[in-house]
């Protein structure tokens, strides 16, 4: 009898623990925010799509073959870009390799049924510099300086552009 209650003793605690130590009210493992908190999608383990295939990032970086890199970029806008009334991000994304250009793409990270997902990538622009990204009404506007058409790439950015992006049938896609 003794050891049929320390048995039941054990179980309880090895549960209490389990239940305990689970994903915080904040995210679940999945980077999806659990759905009695305000907490924020984190896009820094999404996998998104490029032109020349999917990148997974760790931690919002990813080491590929050849030296490529690709880094997640601190701006970062929050709101409902599919109309399901959780937050959805738009991110900026920099790839570089072994060339001396820093390619900048937007991508969303996207709220589903059961978890987000990371969409396509679209470029937006080779060294430039990125100075906000806003979501207002399903529309993502991302903020940059630029340089004129005429200007090397070697010239600081000092042209304010912006463009903007909805996300439609599945893809994020220039409006």
């Amino acid at each position: 009898m003794k050891k049929f209650f320390l048995f039941i003793l054990i179980i309880a605690a090895g549960g209490f623990y389990l239940w305990d130590s689970g994903p915080s009210n904040y995210e679940t493992k999945d980077n999806v925010p659990s759905d009695n908190t305000n907490a924020k999608p984190d896009a820094s383990n999404a996998t998104f799509t490029f032109e020349d295939g999917l990148v997974t990032l760790a931690g919002g970086h990813k080491t590929e073959e050849g030296s490529n890199e690709t880094d997640l970029l601190e701006e970062t806008a929050y709101g409902d870009l599919n109309g399901d009334s959780k937050d959805d991000a738009v991110v900026l994304l920099a790839r570089s390799g072994p060339g001396s250009g820093v390619f900048i793409y937007a991508a969303a990270y996207v709220s589903g049924p059961v978890k987000y997902k990371g969409t396509n990538a679209l470029f937006i622009g080779d060294r430039i510099s990125p100075t906000s990204v806003s979501i207002n009404n399903g529309v993502a506007t991302v903020n940059y300086l630029d340089r004129n058409p005429d200007e090397a790439f070697a010239a600081e950015p000092t042209v304010p552009t912006s463009k903007q992006f909805i996300y439609k049938d599945g893809e994020f896609v220039e409006k």
